[in-house]
């Protein structure tokens, strides 16, 4: 959200009870839904694809299964999902084709008077404070994140009227948006940008490395020597944020809609839904149950398999 709704939904999709609803429940409809939360329904356990109660089936196997998985850069749990995903890319390369794709929305009218609605829930106050606690007693946000950090993350403001001047005003109908803000959108991009560059091994070590020292409040200012230290051409990816934005976003868009796709994170292993737990072992044994003739390193154990996860941005 080019400044936006960014409905807390990140944190407060984390805890039980959300103050704050999800922006538009279909994009663009501009419908609020309050306390939305996913969840999934846990199937009997069965074949090599299952893990933490959960079984995966994929529609088709192939030579070189593909892995699409939507994320917004600044959504705890897509960065969960980011985390979980990335051993099992170190295990298994380019045997698997890596496909990250990012969730935007067209910015309506509805947009901006959701943007002001939500602007509420973005105060930094006792409430936030005390969501907060809970994500992080639940375990719902990255290690070793702290209250403190937390709500400077997502709760940036110090009063309504505040947020709604800094991310509401700005909103141009037409243009698009990410959930979390401006700053998001514009991470969005310049991984987008990154990963066009066509080195998988830096562009996980750039994402990786802005989901621990960023934030969608400070992501203009961080991400430049991080890319550097990725190795990336950080003026590539400039010129490029500055002169394809509108041609991916709207890309992205439309393969969200294809998929239908509104909440982070979202993971297609040859185009069927996986809806598993986000641990590398439980991603490594969804994705080699893809492939036709699995490699010697699906037998690599990655750890500990978890149960499904229903905690989501959307």
């Amino acid at each position: 959200m080019n400044k936006k709704p960014f409905l807390i939904i990140v944190l407060l999709l984390v805890v039980v009870s959300f103050l704050a609803g999800s922006r538009l429940a279909q994009r663009g409809q501009g419908q609020r839904v309050l306390g939305s939360q996913k969840t999934t329904p846990t199937p009997k356990v069965e074949g090599a694809g299952s893990s933490g109660g959960y079984s995966f089936t994929p529609k088709t196997k192939s030579a070189k299964p593909e892995v699409k998985f939507f994320v917004m850069s600044f959504c705890p749990f897509g960065n969960q999902a980011e985390a979980g995903l990335k051993p099992v890319y170190q295990l298994l390369k380019d045997k698997v084709k890596w496909s990250p794709r990012y969730i935007f929305s067209p910015i309506t009218q509805a947009t901006v008077d959701q943007c002001k609605g939500n602007c509420a829930y973005r105060v930094a106050d006792d409430n936030a404070k005390k969501q907060c606690q809970q994500a992080i007693d639940q375990k719902q946000l990255p290690q070793g994140m702290t209250v403190e950090n937390c709500v400077q993350a997502y709760f940036p403001y110090k009063t309504k009227e505040d947020c709604i001047q800094r991310e509401c005003q700005t909103l141009k109908i037409g243009a698009y948006d990410s959930l979390h803000g401006q700053q998001e959108f514009n991470q969005d991009i310049r991984e987008i940008c990154a990963y066009n560059l066509g080195n998988l091994e830096k562009w996980w070590k750039f994402v990786s490395l802005v989901n621990e020292k960023c934030s969608s409040t400070n992501a203009d200012n961080c991400w430049r020597p991080l890319a550097d230290q990725a190795g990336l051409d950080a003026g590539e990816i400039a010129s490029c944020e500055k002169s394809q934005v509108n041609l991916l976003a709207k890309k992205e868009v439309e393969e969200s809609q294809k998929y239908n796709v509104s909440g982070s994170p979202t993971v297609y292993i040859n185009d069927t839904l996986y809806e598993g737990g986000r641990s590398p072992e439980d991603y490594k044994k969804a994705i080699c149950s893809a492939f036709e003739n699995p490699p010697t390193e699906c037998q690599t154990v990655l750890g500990k398999e978890s149960a499904p996860s229903s905690g989501g941005c959307n």
